[in-house]
C-alpha cells in the first residue's frame, strides 16, 4: 500500500471525496482531486501535475481513472473505515461475539466487557 496515498474526507460527514494530487499538496497545500497514480514513485497526480512528472520520469507506470482497480487504498480511508462510529478517537480493534459487533476499547469497557 502507497504510504503517501491520501483522501480528503469531510470530519462532519462519510462521505469519502476523493484521492487528492500529492504534488498540488506538496506545492500549496490544494486539495486537487487526482486523476493518475504513479506506481514507482506511489504518489497521485492530477491532471497538470501529471505533465510534468511524465516528462521527468518517462518510464514510469501511471495508472488513469479508467484504470482505478489499480490504485492502492488510501490511507485516510482505512483510517476512517477503522474509526469507530461512536468513540471517533477509537480504532475499532475487536468483536463482540455475542452482539456481532465490531468494537473500540471504549465500546468495550461501556458495552461489551463481559462477552467478548
Amino acid at each position: 500500500m502507497a504510504t503517501s496515498s491520501q483522501s480528503s474526507v469531510e470530519p462532519s460527514s462519510n462521505e469519502v471525496k476523493d484521492y487528492i494530487c500529492n504534488a498540488c499538496e506538496d506545492q500549496n497545500n490544494a486539495e486537487t482531486s487526482a486523476d493518475f497514480y504513479c506506481k514507482q514513485c506511489e504518489r497521485f497526480y492530477c491532471g497538470n501535475c501529471i505533465d510534468p512528472h511524465g516528462k521527468a520520469l518517462a518510464k514510469h507506470t501511471t495508472f488513469g481513472r479508467v484504470e482505478i482497480d489499480k490504485w492502492p487504498v488510501s490511507k485516510k480511508v482505512v483510517d476512517f473505515l477503522q474509526t469507530c462510529d461512536v468513540h471517533k478517537e477509537h480504532k475499532i480493534d475487536q468483536f463482540c461475539n455475542l452482539h456481532k459487533q465490531l468494537c473500540c476499547p471504549q465500546c468495550v469497557s461501556d458495552q461489551h466487557r463481559y462477552v467478548l
